[in-house]
């Protein structure tokens, strides 16, 4: 099995599923990342620098932190413009616009034509938009293509666990299907997750960090969401079950 994991911009695999891709790794599954909005301004502290500049800054922290994992994983950075680049606002309050319908079906070829193995997608908890444009793209390829969703992070720590449910069950009811959860993590890994996402120095800081942590101390690991088919196929390569 190869995994493939859909981040939407360059720290959200890493936030939301650091401990499943050391699981992973240390299980000789090939993981491949791929990061879709790269090209950016975005930082929560200020630092200095254009829209090429910060991008490449980003990419950089990226590659610090799958440094720390030893072991080959693949990078894809698809370089699509984010959200504040694109149209200015963060969370999506209405449907998608034209233009935003453009990326999702970009996006959506460009996962159907280089997809192999199983994806891990983003469930779209929060409203960010670019989340949200990630998830339409993979559920209209949901039939082609084995698909597992991850919670969003810092988001579904704001979340309580009742509107998790109920956005779940909102994606069985579209795609006609039922899934389970997989929660699991804190075995089999290499990392030690608060220190290793603190890397990405330009994007997070200690309220952010503690969310995140929040969410791994509560659910004991990282969960995922998916057919229980799906959740046998994974279980069935890793080490730690």
């Amino acid at each position: 099995m190869k995994i493939n994991i859909l981040s939407p911009h360059i720290d959200d695999a890493a936030y939301c599923l650091a401990l499943t891709i050391s699981q992973c790794v240390n299980s000789g599954v090939p993981v491949t990342i791929i990061n879709s909005f790269t090209v950016t301004k975005w930082t929560i502290v200020y630092y200095p620098g254009d829209i090429n500049e910060i991008s490449l800054l980003r990419k950089k922290e990226d590659a610090d932190f799958y440094k720390c994992f030893q072991s080959s994983v693949k990078i894809i950075n698809l370089d699509l413009h984010d959200a504040p680049l694109r149209n200015g606002y963060i969370f999506q309050y209405k449907p998608f616009e034209p233009d935003e319908w453009k990326v999702v079906h970009q996006l959506r070829n460009y996962l159907e034509k280089n997809t192999d193995g199983l994806l891990l997608c983003p469930l779209g908890i929060g409203g960010h938009i670019d989340h949200a444009i990630c998830r339409e793209a993979v559920m209209q390829l949901y039939h082609k293509i084995p698909v597992l969703f991850f919670e969003d992070l810092p988001y579904s720590n704001r979340v309580g666990e009742t509107d998790i449910i109920t956005h779940v069950k909102s994606l069985e009811e579209r795609l006609k299907v039922e899934m389970i959860s997989r929660t699991d993590g804190l075995q089999n890994c290499k990392i030690n997750k608060e220190q290793n996402i603190r890397l990405y120095k330009s994007q997070i800081n200690d309220e952010i960090c503690a969310e995140i942590i929040a969410h791994m101390n509560h659910l004991s690991g990282e969960r995922l969401w998916g057919e229980a088919k799906r959740i046998e196929e994974l279980n069935q390569v890793l080490i730690c079950k």
